[in-house]
């Protein structure tokens, strides 16, 4: 898959004039010529009812004018949410190694004990 412009990647699918697929909310990661989609999504049974929300991640790579899809991976509802939990577990590890970087203090997790 190749698109000219990120924005050009949506989980929005229509077939013979019916939504099937329809993007709930989408996030852009882009640095140097690497860029990583966040999708989330639901999609049709074949009753019409909504099936429940997914979660799309897409990793492309730029080559020369365009971007390339590199990987995908489609998480259901409860792995994403897993995801989702990790991800606040790790928040304040993240956040103490962002300050270490930008040579700031990093943030206190938990009280300080005995004397300072």
């Amino acid at each position: 898959m190749l698109v000219g412009e990120l924005d050009e990647v949506t989980f929005d699918l229509e077939v013979d004039g019916e939504q099937v697929r329809e993007q709930l909310a989408r996030r852009v990661w882009e640095r140097g010529g690497w860029a990583t989609i966040a999708c989330a999504y639901r999609e049709r049974d074949r009753d019409g009812a909504w099936k429940p929300a997914k979660l799309a991640l897409l990793r492309f790579r730029r080559v020369r004018e365009a971007w390339q899809r590199q990987a995908a991976i489609t998480l259901g509802g409860a792995d994403a949410l897993a995801l989702a939990d990790a991800l606040g577990e790790w928040r304040d590890a993240l956040s103490a190694s962002s300050a270490a970087a930008r040579g700031g203090p990093a943030p206190r997790s938990t009280p300080r004990r005995g004397p300072a």
